[in-house]
C-alpha cells in the first residue's frame, strides 16, 4: 500500500517529466518578462495590496489560440507511429484497461480545452534583453504604449499548494520532440507499472489527460523558439478544484469574459513565497511612445507612492524604435 507521498512521487515521475530540464535555465540572474500595455501595468501597481495580482486569460482571446490547434495536431501525428501507438497502448491495458481512454478524452476535447484554458504568458530574459527587451515581443504585445514588467523568478518556480496552475516551458522542438515526449511518458509507465498499478485506475488516467494537455498546452511552432516563453497554465474547471485560483469578470478592450488571477502576495502555509511586489517586481521596461520621458516619469511616480523600494532604478526607458 503506498503512502499519498509516494503516490504522488510515483505521479510525478511518470506524468511530469515534460520540460523539467529546461528548469536549470531559470537562475536568479534571469527574469520572467510580461509585455501588456501600459494602462494595465498601471492599474497592477496602483491596486491595493489585497487586490494586486497578475491575470491568466482564457487562450481563445489571446495570440496564443492558434498554437493550442497546433500542439493538438502533434498529439495526433505521435500516435500515427504504429511502433509508438503498440507500445503506448501495452503500457495502458498493463496497468488498467480503463486508463487509454484519456487518448480518447483528448480526442473529443478538441474545443473544451481551447475553451477551460486560462494562461499567462511570460518570456524568459537574460542579459541585453534585461534593458532592451526582445524586438518581436515589442511588435506583438501591448498596442501603442507598451511596456515590459520583468519579474524575479523565484515565486514561479517554487513549488506551492495555493493554487491549481503549473508553470511550463514552451517547447519549440516541432514533431520529432513532441513524439520523444509522448514516447518518455510510455516508457515510464512501462517501468513504474508496479506502483502506478497500486494507485487509483481513475487517478492514473486523470494526471496521464494532464500531462498531456500540458504537453499540448506548452508547445509552438519552432518560428517561435525567439520568445523564449513559459507559460503558467490552468485548465478551469465544471467543478472547481478547493484550489483552483480566484476569478473576475472584468472588460478587456470592450470583451467583457472571465479572468483567473495569482494574487500578489505571499502564502506562507503554502509554500508561496517571494510574491509580494517589492521582491517580485524587478523592473519596468518602457517601449515605443511618443511621450518616453514623461511616461518614465509617470511610472516612477507611482512606484513611489505605492511603496515600492528605488523606484528611479526600477524604470527604464528602452527607447526603441518600431515600425507600427
Amino acid at each position: 500500500m503506498l503512502t499519498e507521498d509516494q503516490i504522488e512521487a510515483v505521479l510525478n515521475d511518470t506524468f511530469f517529466r515534460w520540460g523539467k530540464d529546461r528548469e536549470a535555465e531559470v537562475t536568479p540572474s534571469v527574469k520572467f518578462a510580461h509585455y501588456t500595455s501600459a494602462q494595465v501595468a498601471m492599474d497592477i501597481i496602483k491596486a491595493p495590496d489585497e487586490d494586486r495580482c497578475l491575470w491568466l486569460r482564457n487562450a481563445m482571446l489571446m495570440n496564443d489560440f492558434s498554437e493550442i490547434e497546433y500542439g493538438q495536431q502533434l498529439l495526433r501525428l505521435s500516435l500515427t507511429n504504429e511502433q509508438l501507438r503498440n507500445r503506448l497502448i501495452e503500457a495502458c491495458n498493463d496497468i488498467h484497461e480503463g486508463i487509454l481512454g484519456a487518448f480518447r478524452m483528448i480526442d473529443q476535447e478538441v474545443y473544451a480545452i481551447k475553451r477551460s484554458t486560462y494562461l499567462l504568458s511570460l518570456a524568459l530574459h537574460k542579459g541585453a534583453e534585461l534593458h532592451q527587451g526582445k524586438l518581436s515581443m515589442w511588435r506583438a504585445y501591448g498596442g501603442d504604449t507598451n511596456v515590459c514588467i520583468l519579474l524575479n523568478p523565484e515565486a514561479f518556480m517554487t513549488p506551492q499548494s495555493a493554487y491549481d496552475a503549473v508553470i511550463a516551458p514552451v517547447d519549440y522542438g516541432g514533431p520529432g520532440k513532441f513524439v520523444e515526449g509522448v514516447a518518455a511518458i510510455v516508457e515510464t509507465m512501462i517501468a513504474n507499472r508496479d506502483a502506478l498499478r497500486q494507485i487509483d485506475p481513475e487517478t492514473v488516467k486523470t494526471n496521464l489527460k494532464y500531462a498531456l494537455d500540458v504537453m499540448i498546452l506548452s508547445t509552438k511552432h519552432p518560428g517561435f523558439e525567439e520568445e523564449n516563453e513559459w507559460r503558467v497554465i490552468n485548465r478551469a474547471q465544471l467543478t472547481p478544484a478547493p484550489n483552483s485560483p480566484p476569478s473576475k469578470i472584468v472588460s478587456v478592450n470592450g470583451i467583457v469574459q472571465k479572468v483567473f488571477y495569482l494574487p500578489m502576495k505571499n502564502i506562507p502555509e503554502h509554500d508561496v513565497a517571494n510574491a509580494d511586489i517589492n521582491t517580485l517586481l524587478f523592473k519596468i521596461l518602457i517601449g515605443e511612445t511618443p511621450n518616453p520621458d514623461l511616461v518614465w516619469e509617470g511610472f516612477v511616480t507611482l512606484l513611489a507612492e505605492n511603496g515600492i523600494q528605488n523606484p528611479v532604478d526600477k524604470v527604464i526607458a528602452c527607447n526603441i524604435p518600431l515600425r507600427r
